[in-house]
């Protein structure tokens, strides 16, 4: 039970930060509660306590999700601007669903790679700077808050999105880097990317996960509860934080600390 309360921790404060939520709980789990589930039960799990966090987000835009659902179903008499940005959400979570789920089949297939710690160390820290790279190109470039969202921008941050799948990218600091590299400001970057985790969210648990509710115990239960209360908890100080600092510097400070412990560790 301290595992899962744990774990949902993690899960709860890592989910608004620019690293990888997904890796921190495989990191967590990997190093500190090793029990010899393989790499892909661990990133099912990690996927899983992604729904205590949807809830938090849920919970925290509910008068943001509430007024969308009333636009989809008047769509036709919507301005311009709201179409675009359902549009958005769409296109965008099809191609990040594909995507990511291309990536997520891949890991499966390699899961032997993934079975080493330190090398899972080193293999988070690897697409963390990368992250931050990505993340540092994106904050240099001419933002603007009259960038349109046309079904390219969609596209491209859909893309960016389904990179997720991969162990170590954040969906978020991927997410928010590809609106970046698009001129989209962060403000409306962070928005986007929090609600765009909700479709994406549901259809992982729904179309991968269905052995996690299979298997549904009180351990979930007290993983996902700590989740979303870390997560509501935290949201809000969090957001301010990853505002008035620089996305890049704090994944690439993230990275190294990372492989400084690795180092310590083997």
């Amino acid at each position: 039970m301290f595992e899962s309360f744990i774990l949902g921790a993690v899960q709860g404060v890592a989910e608004w930060l620019p690293v990888s939520s997904e890796a921190m709980i495989i990191l967590v789990k990997s190093n500190f509660f090793p029990t010899g589930m393989s790499f892909s039960e661990m990133v099912s799990f990690a996927i899983f306590l992604h729904l205590g966090t949807l809830l938090a987000v849920v919970v925290y835009y509910w008068k943001k999700i509430a007024n969308l659902f009333h636009q989809v179903f008047s769509y036709r008499s919507l301005e311009k601007s709201n179409k675009q940005y359902i549009n958005f959400i769409i296109i965008a979570t099809i191609i990040s669903g594909t995507v990511g789920l291309f990536f997520f089949n891949l890991v499966e297939k390699y899961d032997g790679f993934f079975s080493n710690e330190i090398r899972i160390n080193y293999i988070v820290a690897g697409f963390l700077i990368i992250t931050a790279i990505l993340l540092f190109i994106s904050e240099t470039r001419k933002i603007s808050k009259k960038v349109s969202l046309n079904p390219g921008r969609s596209i491209v941050t859909g893309l960016f999105q389904g990179f997720a799948a991969i162990p170590g990218i954040s969906r978020s600091g991927s997410t928010i880097a590809g609106m970046g590299l698009l001129g989209i400001d962060k403000e409306r970057a962070l928005e986007l990317s929090f609600i765009l985790s909700i479709p994406i969210v549901l259809l992982a648990n729904i179309i991968l996960n269905y052995s996690e509710f299979a298997q549904f115990t009180w351990n979930h239960l007290i993983a996902l509860s700590s989740a979303f209360i870390f997560g509501l908890l935290t949201i809000e100080l969090l957001l301010r934080f990853v505002q008035r600092v620089r996305f890049s510097y704090f994944v690439a400070f993230f990275a190294l600390l990372l492989l400084i412990l690795t180092n310590m560790l083997s």
